[in-house]
Protein backbone atom coordinates (compact mmCIF):
# COMPACT_ATOMS: atom_id res chain seq x y z
CA UNK A 1 0.00 0.00 0.00
CA UNK A 2 2.82 2.04 0.72
CA UNK A 3 3.90 1.82 -2.96
CA UNK A 4 0.74 2.61 -4.05
CA UNK A 5 0.60 5.61 -2.19
CA UNK A 6 3.94 7.16 -3.64
CA UNK A 7 3.21 6.63 -6.96
CA UNK A 8 -0.22 8.88 -6.63
CA UNK A 9 0.32 12.32 -7.98
CA UNK A 10 1.29 15.35 -5.67
CA UNK A 11 -1.98 16.76 -5.33
CA UNK A 12 -3.97 13.26 -4.94
CA UNK A 13 -1.51 12.42 -1.90
CA UNK A 14 -1.94 16.10 -0.58
CA UNK A 15 -6.18 15.37 -0.43
CA UNK A 16 -5.99 11.84 0.65
CA UNK A 17 -3.36 12.91 3.55
CA UNK A 18 -5.73 15.79 4.58
CA UNK A 19 -8.34 13.28 4.70
CA UNK A 20 -6.60 10.89 6.68
CA UNK A 21 -5.15 13.65 9.34
CA UNK A 22 -9.02 14.74 9.73
CA UNK A 23 -10.36 11.47 10.41
CA UNK A 24 -7.30 10.43 13.12
CA UNK A 25 -8.01 13.96 14.57
CA UNK A 26 -11.64 13.58 14.88
CA UNK A 27 -11.39 9.91 16.24
CA UNK A 28 -8.59 10.87 19.12
CA UNK A 29 -10.51 14.21 19.80
CA UNK A 30 -14.23 11.73 20.57
CA UNK A 31 -11.68 9.33 21.75
CA UNK A 32 -10.61 11.26 24.81
CA UNK A 33 -13.77 13.20 24.97
CA UNK A 34 -16.04 9.73 25.18
CA UNK A 35 -12.78 8.62 27.82
CA UNK A 36 -13.73 11.71 30.26
CA UNK A 37 -17.01 11.68 30.12
CA UNK A 38 -17.22 8.12 31.48
CA UNK A 39 -15.68 9.75 34.58
CA UNK A 40 -17.88 10.83 37.28
CA UNK A 41 -16.52 13.54 39.94
CA UNK A 42 -14.99 11.96 42.81
CA UNK A 43 -16.64 8.69 41.32
CA UNK A 44 -19.93 9.33 42.85
CA UNK A 45 -21.03 12.85 41.39
CA UNK A 46 -22.79 14.67 39.29
CA UNK A 47 -22.89 18.13 38.31
CA UNK A 48 -26.19 20.18 38.23
CA UNK A 49 -27.46 22.59 35.69
CA UNK A 50 -27.86 25.99 37.13
CA UNK A 51 -31.24 28.09 37.08
CA UNK A 52 -32.88 27.84 34.30
CA UNK A 53 -31.04 25.80 32.27
CA UNK A 54 -33.33 22.23 32.74
CA UNK A 55 -33.05 19.14 34.33
CA UNK A 56 -30.99 16.38 32.06
CA UNK A 57 -30.68 12.29 32.20
CA UNK A 58 -27.69 11.05 32.47
CA UNK A 59 -27.34 7.27 31.33
CA UNK A 60 -25.43 5.52 33.97
CA UNK A 61 -23.81 1.91 35.32
CA UNK A 62 -23.62 0.59 38.90
CA UNK A 63 -21.44 -1.44 39.78
CA UNK A 64 -22.90 -3.82 43.04
CA UNK A 65 -20.59 -5.88 43.77
CA UNK A 66 -19.87 -8.04 40.87
CA UNK A 67 -23.05 -7.17 38.97
CA UNK A 68 -23.48 -4.12 36.41
CA UNK A 69 -27.12 -2.33 36.95
CA UNK A 70 -28.05 0.23 33.89
CA UNK A 71 -29.82 2.79 34.74
CA UNK A 72 -30.68 6.74 33.95
CA UNK A 73 -30.66 9.34 36.68
CA UNK A 74 -32.76 12.32 35.84
CA UNK A 75 -30.35 15.39 37.46
CA UNK A 76 -33.00 18.42 38.50
CA UNK A 77 -30.88 21.65 38.14
CA UNK A 78 -29.72 23.18 41.07
CA UNK A 79 -31.81 25.76 43.41
CA UNK A 80 -30.27 28.94 44.55
CA UNK A 81 -29.51 28.71 47.88
CA UNK A 82 -31.54 31.92 50.54
CA UNK A 83 -28.71 34.00 49.91
CA UNK A 84 -27.88 33.74 46.70
CA UNK A 85 -31.69 34.46 46.19
CA UNK A 86 -31.51 38.18 48.31
CA UNK A 87 -28.60 38.48 46.22
CA UNK A 88 -30.79 38.06 42.92
CA UNK A 89 -33.56 40.47 44.57
CA UNK A 90 -30.89 43.25 45.67
CA UNK A 91 -29.84 43.07 42.18
CA UNK A 92 -32.65 43.47 40.44
CA UNK A 93 -34.28 45.66 42.69
CA UNK A 94 -31.51 47.79 41.21
CA UNK A 95 -31.71 47.54 37.89
CA UNK A 96 -35.82 47.83 37.83
CA UNK A 97 -35.98 51.22 37.73
CA UNK A 98 -33.43 51.24 34.29
CA UNK A 99 -35.91 49.07 32.62
CA UNK A 100 -39.15 50.58 34.04
CA UNK A 101 -38.01 54.10 32.17
CA UNK A 102 -37.95 52.60 28.98
CA UNK A 103 -36.79 55.35 26.39
CA UNK A 104 -37.30 58.38 28.75
CA UNK A 105 -34.74 60.13 29.89
CA UNK A 106 -34.91 59.50 33.66
CA UNK A 107 -38.04 59.09 35.97
CA UNK A 108 -38.35 62.19 36.77
CA UNK A 109 -39.04 63.39 33.03
CA UNK A 110 -41.54 60.54 31.55
CA UNK A 111 -43.26 61.63 28.33
CA UNK A 112 -43.55 58.14 26.73
CA UNK A 113 -44.68 55.05 26.97
CA UNK A 114 -42.98 52.90 30.46
CA UNK A 115 -41.84 49.32 30.79
CA UNK A 116 -43.92 47.85 33.12
CA UNK A 117 -41.61 44.11 32.66
CA UNK A 118 -42.46 40.74 34.13
CA UNK A 119 -39.02 39.61 34.64
CA UNK A 120 -35.76 41.17 35.55
CA UNK A 121 -33.16 40.37 32.64
CA UNK A 122 -30.04 38.40 33.95
CA UNK A 123 -31.62 37.89 36.79
CA UNK A 124 -34.41 35.31 37.97
CA UNK A 125 -36.72 37.44 39.93
CA UNK A 126 -40.07 37.91 38.96
CA UNK A 127 -42.05 40.90 39.19
CA UNK A 128 -45.79 41.49 39.93
CA UNK A 129 -47.02 45.11 39.68
CA UNK A 130 -49.56 46.35 41.87
CA UNK A 131 -49.83 49.73 41.22
CA UNK A 132 -48.63 51.32 37.58
CA UNK A 133 -51.10 54.29 37.14
CA UNK A 134 -54.04 52.91 35.50
CA UNK A 135 -55.67 56.31 34.52
CA UNK A 136 -52.25 57.25 32.33
CA UNK A 137 -51.00 53.65 31.62
CA UNK A 138 -52.37 50.62 29.95
CA UNK A 139 -51.14 47.25 30.52
CA UNK A 140 -48.06 46.79 29.16
CA UNK A 141 -47.08 50.71 30.09
CA UNK A 142 -48.14 52.63 26.97
CA UNK A 143 -49.42 56.19 27.55
CA UNK A 144 -53.23 56.33 26.69
CA UNK A 145 -54.08 58.50 23.36
CA UNK A 146 -57.84 59.32 25.02
CA UNK A 147 -56.26 62.21 27.42
CA UNK A 148 -54.14 65.61 26.89
CA UNK A 149 -52.08 66.21 29.86
CA UNK A 150 -51.70 69.84 30.74
CA UNK A 151 -49.18 69.66 33.86
CA UNK A 152 -47.00 67.65 35.52
CA UNK A 153 -48.23 64.88 37.93
CA UNK A 154 -46.09 62.56 40.18
CA UNK A 155 -47.80 58.97 40.63
CA UNK A 156 -46.63 56.44 42.79
CA UNK A 157 -45.70 52.75 41.21
CA UNK A 158 -45.51 49.03 43.34
CA UNK A 159 -44.55 45.85 42.63
CA UNK A 160 -43.31 42.61 44.67
CA UNK A 161 -40.12 40.89 43.37
CA UNK A 162 -40.44 37.19 43.87
CA UNK A 163 -37.16 34.90 43.92
CA UNK A 164 -37.63 31.07 44.68
CA UNK A 165 -39.85 31.71 47.55
CA UNK A 166 -38.86 35.04 49.01
CA UNK A 167 -40.58 38.19 48.24
CA UNK A 168 -39.92 41.74 48.83
CA UNK A 169 -41.80 45.07 48.04
CA UNK A 170 -40.73 47.73 45.44
CA UNK A 171 -42.11 51.04 45.03
CA UNK A 172 -40.88 53.99 43.24
CA UNK A 173 -42.35 57.35 42.23
CA UNK A 174 -42.28 58.55 38.87
CA UNK A 175 -43.22 62.22 37.08
CA UNK A 176 -45.27 62.53 34.22
CA UNK A 177 -44.55 65.51 32.24
CA UNK A 178 -46.94 67.39 29.64
CA UNK A 179 -45.75 66.04 26.11
CA UNK A 180 -43.70 68.78 24.65
CA UNK A 181 -44.74 69.20 20.39
CA UNK A 182 -42.21 69.30 18.40
CA UNK A 183 -41.65 72.12 16.20
CA UNK A 184 -42.55 70.73 12.65
CA UNK A 185 -45.97 69.17 14.40
CA UNK A 186 -46.98 72.78 16.11
CA UNK A 187 -46.38 74.80 12.21
CA UNK A 188 -48.39 71.67 10.51
CA UNK A 189 -50.89 72.08 13.58
CA UNK A 190 -50.91 76.19 12.58
CA UNK A 191 -51.39 75.21 8.82
CA UNK A 192 -53.81 72.75 9.29
CA UNK A 193 -56.16 74.95 11.68
CA UNK A 194 -56.39 77.71 9.51
CA UNK A 195 -57.38 75.70 6.22
CA UNK A 196 -60.04 74.17 8.70
CA UNK A 197 -61.08 77.70 9.50
CA UNK A 198 -60.92 79.07 6.14
CA UNK A 199 -61.38 76.85 3.94
CA UNK A 200 -62.59 79.65 0.74
CA UNK A 201 -59.23 81.46 0.94
CA UNK A 202 -57.88 81.19 -2.44
CA UNK A 203 -54.03 81.11 -0.79
CA UNK A 204 -52.49 79.18 2.02
CA UNK A 205 -50.64 81.73 4.26
CA UNK A 206 -48.15 80.19 6.31
CA UNK A 207 -47.16 81.11 9.46
CA UNK A 208 -44.45 83.47 10.44
CA UNK A 209 -44.11 83.77 13.90
CA UNK A 210 -43.37 80.80 16.10
CA UNK A 211 -43.30 81.53 20.27
CA UNK A 212 -41.67 85.09 19.53
CA UNK A 213 -39.49 83.61 16.68
CA UNK A 214 -39.62 84.44 12.78
CA UNK A 215 -40.42 81.66 10.53
CA UNK A 216 -39.13 82.16 7.04
CA UNK A 217 -40.65 79.47 4.38
CA UNK A 218 -38.83 78.44 0.75
CA UNK A 219 -39.67 75.63 -1.23
CA UNK A 220 -37.39 72.25 -1.15
CA UNK A 221 -34.86 72.32 -4.86
CA UNK A 222 -35.96 69.69 -7.10
CA UNK A 223 -32.04 67.71 -7.93
CA UNK A 224 -34.14 65.28 -10.34
CA UNK A 225 -31.93 67.33 -13.18
CA UNK A 226 -28.37 66.57 -11.28
CA UNK A 227 -29.59 62.85 -10.22
CA UNK A 228 -29.98 62.16 -13.75
CA UNK A 229 -27.10 63.41 -15.29
CA UNK A 230 -25.00 61.82 -12.05
CA UNK A 231 -27.10 58.44 -13.13
CA UNK A 232 -25.76 59.01 -16.93
CA UNK A 233 -22.49 60.03 -16.55
CA UNK A 234 -22.30 56.46 -14.49
CA UNK A 235 -23.99 54.32 -16.66
CA UNK A 236 -21.64 55.45 -19.52
CA UNK A 237 -18.59 54.92 -17.52
CA UNK A 238 -20.13 50.87 -16.77
CA UNK A 239 -21.04 50.82 -20.11
CA UNK A 240 -17.20 51.24 -20.76
CA UNK A 241 -15.48 49.54 -18.39
CA UNK A 242 -17.97 46.47 -19.17
CA UNK A 243 -16.76 46.63 -22.51
CA UNK A 244 -13.06 46.41 -21.81
CA UNK A 245 -13.55 44.15 -19.10
CA UNK A 246 -15.10 41.91 -21.83
CA UNK A 247 -12.30 42.87 -24.76
CA UNK A 248 -9.91 41.57 -22.06
CA UNK A 249 -11.39 38.26 -21.13
CA UNK A 250 -12.07 37.45 -24.63
CA UNK A 251 -8.41 38.50 -25.33
CA UNK A 252 -7.47 36.38 -22.18
CA UNK A 253 -9.63 33.37 -24.03
CA UNK A 254 -8.19 33.78 -27.47
CA UNK A 255 -4.05 33.39 -25.98
CA UNK A 256 -5.48 30.66 -23.57
CA UNK A 257 -7.23 28.61 -26.73
CA UNK A 258 -4.22 29.31 -28.99
CA UNK A 259 -1.81 28.11 -26.57
CA UNK A 260 -3.73 24.96 -25.31
CA UNK A 261 -4.14 23.53 -29.23
CA UNK A 262 0.07 24.48 -29.84
CA UNK A 263 0.85 21.67 -29.58
CA UNK A 264 -1.60 19.87 -31.72
CA UNK A 265 -1.05 22.04 -34.27
CA UNK A 266 2.76 21.19 -34.35
CA UNK A 267 2.03 17.73 -34.58
CA UNK A 268 -0.21 18.44 -37.34
CA UNK A 269 2.48 20.35 -39.35
CA UNK A 270 5.27 17.72 -38.78
CA UNK A 271 3.17 14.79 -39.67
CA UNK A 272 2.12 16.30 -43.07
CA UNK A 273 6.03 17.95 -43.69
CA UNK A 274 7.12 14.10 -42.89
CA UNK A 275 4.29 12.73 -45.56
CA UNK A 276 5.84 15.39 -48.05
CA UNK A 277 3.95 17.86 -48.70
CA UNK A 278 5.34 21.43 -48.83
CA UNK A 279 4.31 24.27 -45.82
CA UNK A 280 1.47 25.66 -47.88
CA UNK A 281 -0.16 22.88 -48.62
CA UNK A 282 0.16 21.23 -45.21
CA UNK A 283 -1.64 24.46 -44.06
CA UNK A 284 -4.17 24.10 -46.40
CA UNK A 285 -5.29 20.73 -45.56
CA UNK A 286 -4.91 21.75 -41.77
CA UNK A 287 -7.60 24.57 -42.56
CA UNK A 288 -9.70 21.74 -44.50
CA UNK A 289 -9.38 18.98 -41.38
CA UNK A 290 -11.09 21.96 -39.35
CA UNK A 291 -14.05 22.83 -42.05
CA UNK A 292 -14.47 18.92 -42.05
CA UNK A 293 -15.44 18.98 -38.45
CA UNK A 294 -17.45 21.98 -38.30
CA UNK A 295 -14.98 23.96 -35.78
CA UNK A 296 -14.84 26.93 -37.60
CA UNK A 297 -15.58 29.32 -34.69
CA UNK A 298 -11.83 27.55 -33.37
CA UNK A 299 -10.26 31.15 -33.02
CA UNK A 300 -6.84 28.39 -34.30
CA UNK A 301 -9.07 27.46 -37.10
CA UNK A 302 -10.00 31.63 -37.74
CA UNK A 303 -6.11 32.49 -37.82
CA UNK A 304 -5.05 29.31 -40.28
CA UNK A 305 -7.74 30.21 -42.46
CA UNK A 306 -6.93 33.88 -42.55
CA UNK A 307 -3.44 33.22 -43.20
CA UNK A 308 -4.63 30.81 -46.52
CA UNK A 309 -6.96 33.77 -47.57
CA UNK A 310 -3.56 35.74 -47.46
CA UNK A 311 -1.81 33.16 -49.56
CA UNK A 312 -4.94 32.65 -52.00
CA UNK A 313 -5.00 36.62 -52.49
CA UNK A 314 -1.11 36.71 -53.98
CA UNK A 315 0.60 37.81 -50.26
CA UNK A 316 3.90 36.48 -50.42
CA UNK A 317 4.01 33.40 -48.09
CA UNK A 318 6.74 34.87 -45.74
CA UNK A 319 5.08 37.87 -45.29
CA UNK A 320 1.83 35.72 -44.07
CA UNK A 321 4.27 33.46 -41.51
CA UNK A 322 5.80 37.19 -40.44
CA UNK A 323 1.91 38.52 -39.80
CA UNK A 324 0.37 35.13 -38.31
CA UNK A 325 2.91 35.04 -35.69
CA UNK A 326 2.38 38.70 -34.88
CA UNK A 327 -1.42 37.82 -34.59
CA UNK A 328 -1.29 35.74 -32.60
CA UNK A 329 0.75 37.03 -29.78
CA UNK A 330 2.06 34.11 -28.51
CA UNK A 331 6.31 33.30 -28.35
CA UNK A 332 5.44 29.68 -29.51
CA UNK A 333 4.00 30.33 -32.80
CA UNK A 334 6.07 33.12 -33.46
CA UNK A 335 8.85 30.73 -33.33
CA UNK A 336 7.25 27.81 -35.73
CA UNK A 337 6.42 30.84 -38.17
CA UNK A 338 10.22 31.40 -37.64
CA UNK A 339 10.90 27.93 -38.79
CA UNK A 340 9.02 28.29 -41.98
CA UNK A 341 10.39 31.60 -42.84
CA UNK A 342 14.16 29.87 -42.18
CA UNK A 343 13.45 27.02 -44.47
CA UNK A 344 11.72 29.45 -47.38
CA UNK A 345 14.66 31.80 -47.27
CA UNK A 346 17.62 29.07 -46.89
CA UNK A 347 15.50 25.62 -48.34
CA UNK A 348 17.05 24.04 -45.20
CA UNK A 349 17.23 20.74 -44.95
CA UNK A 350 16.51 20.76 -41.52
CA UNK A 351 13.15 21.60 -41.35
CA UNK A 352 11.69 18.12 -40.01
CA UNK A 353 14.11 18.43 -37.49
CA UNK A 354 13.40 21.24 -36.17
CA UNK A 355 9.67 20.82 -36.70
CA UNK A 356 10.35 17.27 -34.28
CA UNK A 357 12.60 19.56 -31.77
CA UNK A 358 9.46 21.91 -31.54
CA UNK A 359 6.97 19.53 -31.39
CA UNK A 360 8.47 17.68 -28.48
CA UNK A 361 9.13 21.14 -26.65
CA UNK A 362 5.30 21.79 -27.20
CA UNK A 363 4.02 18.49 -25.45
CA UNK A 364 6.55 19.11 -22.56
CA UNK A 365 5.35 22.80 -22.31
CA UNK A 366 2.03 21.00 -22.54
CA UNK A 367 2.47 18.73 -19.57
CA UNK A 368 4.21 21.23 -17.51
CA UNK A 369 1.22 23.63 -17.76
CA UNK A 370 -1.38 20.87 -17.32
CA UNK A 371 0.55 19.80 -14.04
CA UNK A 372 0.45 23.40 -12.71
CA UNK A 373 -2.71 23.24 -13.13
CA UNK A 374 -3.82 20.65 -11.79
CA UNK A 375 -1.64 21.70 -8.53
CA UNK A 376 -3.22 24.91 -8.15
CA UNK A 377 -6.05 23.26 -8.12
CA UNK A 378 -5.19 20.60 -5.73
CA UNK A 379 -4.00 23.58 -3.70
CA UNK A 380 -7.09 25.71 -3.52
CA UNK A 381 -9.01 22.98 -2.51
CA UNK A 382 -6.59 22.37 0.28
CA UNK A 383 -7.33 25.79 2.25
CA UNK A 384 -10.76 25.04 3.23
CA UNK A 385 -10.10 21.52 3.74
CA UNK A 386 -7.60 23.06 6.47
CA UNK A 387 -10.08 25.27 7.39
CA UNK A 388 -13.18 22.70 8.17
CA UNK A 389 -10.19 20.44 10.53
CA UNK A 390 -9.73 23.58 12.43
CA UNK A 391 -13.57 24.13 12.97
CA UNK A 392 -13.54 20.30 13.64
CA UNK A 393 -10.88 20.51 16.06
CA UNK A 394 -12.68 23.10 18.18
CA UNK A 395 -16.08 21.65 18.11
CA UNK A 396 -14.70 18.41 19.62
CA UNK A 397 -11.32 19.59 21.33
CA UNK A 398 -12.89 22.45 23.33
CA UNK A 399 -15.28 20.49 25.42
CA UNK A 400 -13.17 17.34 26.15
CA UNK A 401 -10.75 20.03 27.69
CA UNK A 402 -13.39 21.88 29.53
CA UNK A 403 -14.16 18.30 30.79
CA UNK A 404 -10.77 17.71 32.23
CA UNK A 405 -11.21 21.39 34.24
CA UNK A 406 -14.38 20.00 35.73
Amino acid sequence: MGKEFLKLKADERKSYAVILLVGLGITIALGINTWQERKLANGYELLKNDQEEGDYEEHLIARVGEEKIPLTVLVKERALTEKEAKEELLKAREMLPVYLMGENESLKNVTTDLNFITRVPDTYVEVQWVERGSEFFSYDGEIKEDFELLEMVELKVSAILSCQGISEDFETTITLMPKRMKVSEALLNQIEKQQEEKPENEVLILPDIYEGKTVTWQKVPDYTFLWIFVLTVLSVLLLKLGKKRDVEEEKKKRLEMLEREYAQIVSKFTMLLSAGLSVRNAWERIVLLYRRKEDTQNIVFQELNWGLMQMQKGVPELEVYEVFGIRTGLVHYKKMMAIFISDRKRGSMNLLDAMNQEMLLAWEEKKRKTRQHGEKIGTKLLIPMMGMLGIVFVIILVPAFLSFEL
